[in-house]
């Protein structure tokens, strides 16, 4: 998708999701639980993952190819991010065919060999679904912008101007208004996102019906569920009325205010879900905790669970300014994220996508000496939350941000526009923009995977869409291979202790940190048996004094192997992170 960094809105109530067994509250032992909870899954961005074909651009060659090294790290799952047929106005997110992979990527028949290569290794497959709005380079599009009577007209919002303008002061969420005036006709179209996206109108059931239709076709060939983009914006506001100057100020999204968002997913749910185990996650912008335990309640049978963004933004703001990362809003958004309170509701964790810069900068160490490390750490939190964790390429590497030093290296958009506003509009000085936009673009989750020290990184013997990070030389998939204490190491590690024990996957969460400004500690408990999680958020010693009435039994796992845990007060180093039966 494309990150519009929305300010978090709460939606109206809804619902969500395939039924799910756990019960996290009481720390039972489900019955059943659908396979996507006790999976760890992976996302593939398909132009950067590996090139099968010497283009310079990654495709389904390349990464049927790489299906052995998902096996090796020990994910159950794979998301591959937008791959259909699209003019590419906003990276794959502009679809001009559903049923047709993008020509980048390769052929159907490409696709194929990838999908069939990870189903015969026990990797899931989902698919990136883009149902808010098309490409209007779309076959619907053009019909209907063609004439105000054609059949199609209705399959998009088009309306009227007012006053000699737009027909409502709605803006687009990268800028400008969200209306288009399209001459031939004289009407305006309606686009969350740029021009070239025409929102599709949800409220025709003909177009549902076709959408339905799309989904049947790829699970049909095997796909095991949808990644649903900007799902939260599909319900359009009933009244064509102007946003209030506060909502404006306030950057309110016109495209969240959707009351029949959730009969649109239950309708969804009940047509393409139900008697399935298919997964439907959904990227739930403006969902907080109400509003997602509705969308994502297994009674429901709206979504399977979502992506939320609350702690995501709050280190990031108006798309490129960074801002200190602070340890109390992570702890605040994972008890919130836990859903301890509501059971029959499943969360995503997560801390890198496409979107979104590099964790192992973003929330680890800078000191070159503790890097390796604070990686090994924040794989030890994703992989013992509750929920399921979605790792990126290149995080089980450890990969980190690329060293821009001028705007012109830049390929994202928004970095572009923000330049121009800020520098060009002299708000800002150069050095401190680039020093936001270095920190804070998701260039840094595009460049290429760093595969081995090989020319372009192993990733491609063409020309690079993308220059791979000079850092690959030390930092690459071969060599963590051979290094028993890399951050490759690490997450195959992790991902086996979260795996066999119960605790780490369906365990009720309670945090147990100390008053302290860098400990963060939680409990894990489970009928099969309880897990304390203890972890040092800085570059200095700090002391955990172990709770009182909880004895420390068998460590599971550690970023520093030796460890050992004697008296009432454990001592944790820089960094480092331990998790130990109680």
């Amino acid at each position: 998708m494309r990150i519009t960094r929305r300010t978090m809105l709460a939606l109206t109530a809804g619902a969500a999701a395939s039924p799910r067994l756990a019960n996290a509250a009481s720390g039972t032992v489900p019955e059943k639980a659908p396979w996507w909870q006790d999976s760890v899954f992976y996302e593939i961005y398909p132009r950067s993952f590996q090139d099968g074909n010497g283009d310079g651009v990654g495709d389904f060659i390349g990464m049927g190819d790489r299906v052995d090294h998902l096996v090796d790290l020990g994910v159950d799952a794979v998301w591959v991010a937008a791959c259909f047929d699209s003019p590419n106005a906003d990276n794959g997110y502009d679809v001009r065919d559903y049923r047709k992979i993008m020509p980048d990527f390769g052929t159907m028949q490409d696709f194929e060999y990838f999908l069939g290569r990870a189903k015969k290794r026990g990797i899931r497959v989902i698919l990136d679904m883009v149902f808010n709005h098309t490409s209007d380079e779309h076959p619907w599009f053009v019909q209907s912008r063609s004439s105000r009577d054609n059949p199609y007209r209705d399959f998009y919002h088009w309306h009227d101007g007012h006053d000699n303008g737009p027909p409502t002061n709605w803006p687009s969420a990268f800028g400008g208004p969200a209306w288009t005036l399209d001459p031939g006709t004289g009407q305006y179209y309606l686009h969350t996102f740029v021009a070239k996206q025409p929102d599709l109108n949800w409220e025709n059931p003909k177009v549902r019906d076709e959408l339905y239709a799309i989904l049947k076709f790829w699970t049909d060939k095997g796909v095991d569920g949808f990644r649903f983009d900007a799902i939260t914006s599909i319900a359009k506001p009933a009244k064509l009325q102007d946003l209030s100057a506060q909502d404006l100020a306030a950057g309110h999204p016109f495209a969240e205010h959707g009351k029949r968002l959730n009969s649109y997913l239950h309708d969804m749910n009940m047509h393409c879900f139900a008697g399935t185990d298919l997964y439907a996650v959904g990227e739930t912008w403006g969902a907080d905790h109400t509003l997602f335990m509705a969308i994502a309640d297994a009674r429901r049978h709206e979504l399977s669970s979502g992506f939320r963004f609350d702690f995501q933004m709050k280190d990031i703001q108006s798309n490129w300014r960074k801002l200190p990362f602070r340890l109390e809003d992570l702890r605040a958004f994972n008890a919130d994220n836990a859903f301890d309170d509501h059971p029959t509701t499943w969360p995503v964790v997560w801390l890198e996508d496409h979107d979104f810069p590099r964790s192992a900068s973003r929330f680890g160490s800078q000191r070159p000496e503790l890097q390796t490390r604070s990686a090994k750490l924040l794989a030890t939190m994703i992989l013992s939350l509750r929920g399921t964790p979605f790792i990126y390429q290149g995080q089980e590497i450890g990969m980190r941000n690329y060293p821009f030093t001028s705007i012109e290296q830049f390929n994202d958009v928004t970095a572009h526009n923000a330049w121009a506003e800020q520098v060009g509009g002299q708000k800002m000085s150069p050095a401190d923009m680039l020093a936001n936009l270095t920190a804070s673009t998701r260039d840094n989750a595009r460049t290429p995977m760093q595969w081995s020290m090989a020319h372009n990184a192993g990733f491609s013997t063409g020309k690079l869409w993308m220059p791979v990070n000079p850092d690959y030389r030390t930092i690459n998939v071969v060599a963590e291979s051979h290094d028993p204490n890399s951050v490759l190491a690490y997450y195959k590690a992790m991902i086996a202790v979260r795996k066999a024990h119960p605790a780490l996957v369906h365990g009720r969460y309670r945090d147990v940190s100390p008053d302290s400004s860098t400990i963060y500690a939680y409990r894990r408990d489970h009928a099969s048996g309880n897990v304390l999680v203890i972890m040092n958020f800085s570059d200095s010693e700090a002391d955990f004094p172990i709770p009182h009435k909880v004895t420390p039994g068998k460590i599971l796992i550690s970023n520093m192997p030796g460890k050992t845990i004697t008296g009432p007060d454990l001592t944790l180093a820089p960094w480092e992170s331990v998790i130990v039966t109680i």
